[in-house]
């Protein structure tokens, strides 16, 4: 009897050095598993996005972000003997990514104002109801903007975009 007990004991020994090498590998892979993940997510792994997203923001300008200012408050203007329409209200926003611009629109704000409602007084109500003309609107009105802020700080930088964030015609 004293012999198959030394036996059991030298079984259950290899039973546990087994055991505990499929903890240790299970332990290295679950740790190789979360290292690739986390560089999954990361955006390290695999090489071509990072390449991707590296190229994607190469230009400085490119990676600032928009800044937005609202021409408060709407502009409204009267159009005389229309059978369309007899008023249009046009609450606007600017885009840019130069903090200079926004800067600039803010400083000459009336004499915006003031361009902006003598060219939409001159619009004619039924090519507004159309998206063409709406997206043609905000064209000139882009262009309106950028000459002001052009004539006055003496440069060639603009706004991006314009955009109607409101927009009634009655």
């Amino acid at each position: 009897m004293a012999q198959q007990d030394k036996l059991d004991l030298g079984e259950e020994k290899k039973k546990s050095s087994k055991s505990i090498i499929f903890i240790v590998l299970g332990a290295v892979l679950g740790t190789l598993v979360a290292v690739f993940a986390a560089l999954y997510f990361l955006g390290i792994f695999p090489p071509q996005q990072a390449e991707a997203v590296a190229e994607s923001h190469g230009d400085e300008a490119d990676a600032l972000p928009m800044i937005y200012h609202v021409l408060d408050p709407a502009f409204v203007v009267n159009f005389k003997s229309n059978p369309d329409a007899r008023l249009l209200q046009i609450s606007l926003s600017v885009a840019s990514k130069n903090q200079t611009v926004v800067d600039a629109i803010k400083k000459h704000t009336p004499m915006i104002r003031n361009n902006v409602l003598l060219l939409l007084s001159g619009q004619d109500p039924a090519t507004l109801k159309t998206i063409e003309g709406k997206d043609a609107l905000r064209g000139k009105l882009l262009e309106e903007i950028n000459a002001i802020v052009s004539k006055q700080t003496g440069k060639k930088e603009g706004a991006e975009e314009v955009f109607f964030t409101g927009f009634i015609m009655q």
